[in-house]
């Protein structure tokens, strides 16, 4: 395992933001997730009141609108997707917390630039 930080991109098409992620940035190879943009920003919003909380204790459950947030460790973060009467779907993902940190960045600055 090299001691370079990951490489991400993202790509919007459609209301589906694709993640991609790579564990080396020179490496051809990635893990890739499609989150619906409302998912995205349900996770956004969730990541950032969660960051203004200086003691997290593990594992942490939190439910919203449309989607439940799972943390058994502070280095990744699983995703469901609720129906309309709050039951998971068979919809989920389970994400590195930096991929959710440079997604934050990557709404601010989108933000920012309009």
């Amino acid at each position: 395992m090299s001691n370079e930080s990951p490489k991400i991109e993202f790509f919007a098409d459609n209301g589906i933001i694709e993640v991609r992620y790579f564990d080396n940035p020179k490496d051809h190879l990635y893990r890739s997730w499609k989150l619906p943009e409302a998912v995205a920003a349900e996770l956004i919003a969730w990541w950032a009141r969660l960051m203004k909380d200086n003691q997290i204790a593990f594992p942490l459950e939190k439910k919203s609108k449309s989607c439940q947030f799972t943390m058994y460790t502070e280095k990744y973060i699983e995703i469901k997707s609720l129906d309309c009467r709050g039951r998971t779907n068979m919809t989920g993902w389970s994400l590195p917390a930096v991929v959710i940190e440079k997604l934050v960045v990557l709404q601010k600055d989108t933000v920012e630039s309009r």
